[in-house]
């Protein structure tokens, strides 16, 4: 077939399907489109987090990390005179909360003679060739914001902010702005003795910047250093802190992504149902293309061409549809999506084009991989058949579907062995796909099933749309198959969201276990409850018992995520509030016990019973791994320690947090104003109740999943989508029969019922299918793939309300559909109907 035969057939073929195809390439840009925006939207949030990490480090090439609460100074002079350093430059880097407006603000304490070796921009003019030194920059009341700090705070240089801290409020005069650190977020700098002074961490550092000197290999350096500092402490490249962000995201951005381009696997289904029927009403103008010498593996060509020309503009209207949605999210409300890991991050627009045009590709293959099985009935199509038969069926293997969908259902089963790869659980995608595999496999026995099976009723109209169904059972596979995938997914979906759900709040129930909770301040890390305060509040009238809680993160080595750890008083009711295995304390012995869960488990390899080390205040301390309890909270890795053993160990007796018990739960107002009273130092004081904690983190579980209920919808709205296209098709094409239906007598309202009836029935058998199908996935995700992803263990609960409701609104959604589709091929009158040769 040369190119100007094909471009002709081509032409013609669109032209008479307009309203089909644009439908079928609105469906495919949908699915595009959300796969596209997903991921540019991480992107940009990836790539604004890479940005400021080396925007603040500048030249630096390692940076000397240690836990939250720092490490000890003298470690500075020890680095700083290596041989292989250049310069070192010391800095303490805290979030104060703001006293006159919520939210936080980064602190960098740095010594700017130094921190300027490394990052000219920490120091204001710097880069300029009239720069001279002054003693502004030692000044203790002053600061240097950050353009985006100081557009977000709305000052102007000469005025004063106010932060939070132990010793009090603390005011700084904003001495300038530095525009070299555009890309360095939101953050003041200050001198670093005025930081370690004011804020409370007087002969502590939160990291050091290190130059090396030409020559030196940074890695190892590292290594060098690795013998020498103190346990809790690690030399890392500088841009660590962005892959540990895309380490600690990867999970549920794929998880995500691959959500979205589950959208685009039910466009597959759309391409295949609407060219399949248009194959099938041109099997005539098929044969004589083969009777004219256009070859079996022309006609193909032909089919699989239409497939990936509908692909294509698909693809391009997906594209910039993502693009456009992405852009549009980002200034509107930024890049988070629900779940919290890129919250308040102000991030610019970055598209990644090497992934756009993956996922635009995917949208073109899986268009022309939805022609493929057209194309091969095609190609053995029976010439002479064919220019006498007008069937409008569509071709259907007629064996073997039945094994190979075992075959895929045995191959997901073996998949499920395997191990997550780079934290992902790539065995149970690919047990996913084959079970979709097998379930669209099986779509086509299960309908000459249920043909077999169906009773005969006296209903004329109905006996009618059951002979139409008996008759064309190619067309009802066709359109069952993307009924089967989205509903696999929505049904799998459902089962595992309504599960977390169900386990979350049982798991809320147990850990939420006291009346009021009063946390230092709503965030940051500058202002805790010391002892004495602590003690004013268990003095209060109506106070039955406090309990302090402390955090840490501890950093265990080189690139891996932080370890929490969570010092709390721990007895046998706590632990089975967290779910813990085995949830008793262990007697008493000189081990220190911890619980760990399943994440630290998982990541670190331990197991219960195990002895370990962890770095805590500077020092390497052996614990037991007593057990494990269940983190809906921490997905990087968290211990339990008893408070008493962690104060032991570090002599602080600082909280974070206090958890309240009250003598009578009535009394929580009037106690949450007498502990005001009795610490009107703490202006940044937050108190919530219990039931208020409970309520809200549920509320955040809903608005996490907000995007997967939408993802959801969409698969929905796609395969209803092809199932109107298909039936529109198949109606324009019996408008004869319809004609001659009513010269027998039928009204127009009747045979809209019987194309309700017989999309109805399309609908109820894919939702049975996908029901089945969506039931076993949704263990592959409980089970495999949150397991892997996220380290969250669960049961199974069903929403059998939720699974009802889904399946009668698919079968409702299909009569209204099928039923809606076919009123333009009734516009005709009877006459005309009958005459035309269709």
């Amino acid at each position: 077939m040369n190119a100007s035969v094909l471009r002709l057939v081509l032409r013609g073929s669109f032209a008479g399907n307009k309203a089909r195809l644009a439908l079928t390439v609105l469906c495919i840009a949908l699915g595009v489109a959300l796969a596209g925006a997903v991921h540019t939207l991480h992107a940009s949030a990836l790539a604004e987090i890479e940005r400021a990490a080396r925007a603040l480090s500048g030249k630096a090439d390692v940076e000397i990390r240690g836990p939250r609460s720092g490490f000890d100074e003298a470690l500075y002079p020890l680095i700083a005179k290596r041989e292989e350093v250049l310069v070192a430059s010391p800095v303490v880097d805290l979030e104060a909360p703001l006293a006159n407006s919520p939210g936080t603000l980064r602190v960098l304490g740095v010594d700017p003679f130094r921190a300027a070796r490394l990052q000219a921009g920490y120091v204001a003019g710097s880069s300029s060739a009239n720069f001279t030194w002054s003693t502004e920059g030692l000044d203790a009341s002053n600061a240097w914001l950050t353009p985006a700090a100081l557009a977000r705070l709305g000052a102007q240089p000469g005025q004063t902010i106010a932060l939070r801290s132990d010793a009090g409020d603390v005011h700084l005069r904003i001495a300038g702005v530095l525009p070299s650190l555009d890309a360095g977020g939101d953050a003041a700098v200050v001198d670093i003795a005025a930081a370690q002074e004011r804020f409370g961490r007087v002969g502590r550092l939160s990291r050091i910047d290190v130059r090396l000197r030409p020559g030196v290999d940074a890695a190892a350096f590292r290594t060098a250093l690795a013998s020498v500092l103190p346990p809790g402490v690690v030399a890392s490249a500088p841009a660590s802190i962005a892959t540990r962000a895309e380490s600690i995201t990867r999970a549920y951005r794929v998880n995500l992504t691959a959500l979205a381009l589950m959208a685009l696997l039910t466009g597959l289904f759309l391409v295949y149902s609407t060219l399949a029927l248009q194959a099938a009403r041109r099997r005539q103008e098929h044969a004589l293309l083969r009777a004219l010498g256009v070859t079996g593996r022309g006609l193909s060509f032909l089919i699989v061409m239409e497939g990936a020309l509908v692909g294509v503009a698909g693809a391009i209207v997906g594209t910039l549809l993502g693009l456009a949605a992405s852009r549009a999210i980002l200034r509107r409300s930024g890049t988070d999506l629900g779940a919290g890991y890129f919250r308040g991050l102000d991030a610019t627009f970055a598209p990644d084009p090497w992934a756009l045009g993956a996922i635009a590709l995917l949208g073109v293959a899986a268009a022309a991989a939805g022609c493929g099985v057209i194309a091969r009935a095609a190609s053995r199509l029976d010439v002479a058949a064919a220019l006498r038969d007008r069937a409008l069926d569509v071709p259907q293997q007629r064996s073997g579907g039945v094994i190979a969908a075992a075959c895929l259902a045995a191959l997901g089963a073996v998949l499920l062995l395997v191990p997550p790869v780079t934290g992902l659980p790539v065995g149970g995608y690919l047990a996913i796909t084959c079970w979709l595999a097998a379930s669209v496999l099986l779509v086509a026995p299960a309908c000459r099933g249920a043909l077999q099976h169906l009773a005969r009723v006296r209903d004329p109209v109905a006996a009618l749309a059951v002979a139409q169904v008996r008759h064309l059972p190619g067309h009802l596979s066709a359109s069952v198959a993307g009924i089967v995938v989205s509903a696999s997914l929505c049904v799998a979906m459902a089962v595992m969201v309504h599960s977390f759900r169900v386990s979350l709040d049982a798991w809320l129930q147990g850990v939420i276990g006291a009346d009021l909770y009063a946390r230092a301040a709503e965030e940051g890390d500058t202002v805790r409850f010391s002892l004495e305060q602590q003690g004013r509040v268990a003095a209060l009238p109506g106070i039955a018992r406090v309990d302090a809680r402390q955090y840490d993160r501890l950093a265990i080595a080189e690139g891996a995520a932080p370890l929490t750890l969570v010092a709390r008083p721990l007895d046998a009711t706590i632990l089975r509030g967290f779910q813990a295995e085995p949830a008793e304390p262990p007697p008493a012995t000189s081990e220190v016990p911890v619980w760990a869960n399943d994440a630290a488990l998982d990541l670190q390899a331990w197991r219960i019973g195990d002895r370990v080390t962890i770095p805590v205040a500077g020092r390497s301390i052996a614990v037991v791994i007593a057990g494990r309890y269940r983190d809906y909270s921490r997905t990087w890795g968290a211990l339990l320690m008893d408070l008493a053993a962690y104060r032991r160990i570090t002599g602080d007796s600082s909280a974070s947090d206090l958890a309240i018990h009250l003598r009578d739960r009535s009394q929580a107002t009037a106690v949450s104003a007498a502990m005001r009273a009795a610490l009107p130092e703490m202006g940044s004081l937050a108190l919530e109740d219990g039931t208020s904690i409970h309520r809200r983190s549920l509320e955040i579980f809903d608005r996490t999943f907000a995007v997967t209920y939408a993802l959801e919808a969409v698969a929905i709205a796609i395969a209803l989508g092809g199932i109107t296209s298909s039936f529109a098709a198949l109606a324009w094409s019996r408008r004869r029969e319809f004609g001659l239906l009513r010269h027998l007598g039928l009204t127009r309202r009747e045979i809209l019922r019987m194309l309700a009836l017989e999309g109805a029935a399309t609908g109820l058998l894919g939702a049975l299918i996908g029901l089945a199908s969506g039931a076993a996935i949704s263990l592959v995700l409980v089970h495999v793939v949150n397991r892997q992803s996220f380290h969250w263990g669960m049961e199974v609960h069903w929403p059998l309300a939720a699974l009802a409701a889904l399946v009668l609104a698919l079968v409702a959604a299909c009569a209204a559909g099928a039923s809606w589709s076919a009123r333009a091929a009734l516009r005709d009158d009877a006459v005309r109907a009958v005459r035309d040769d269709a």
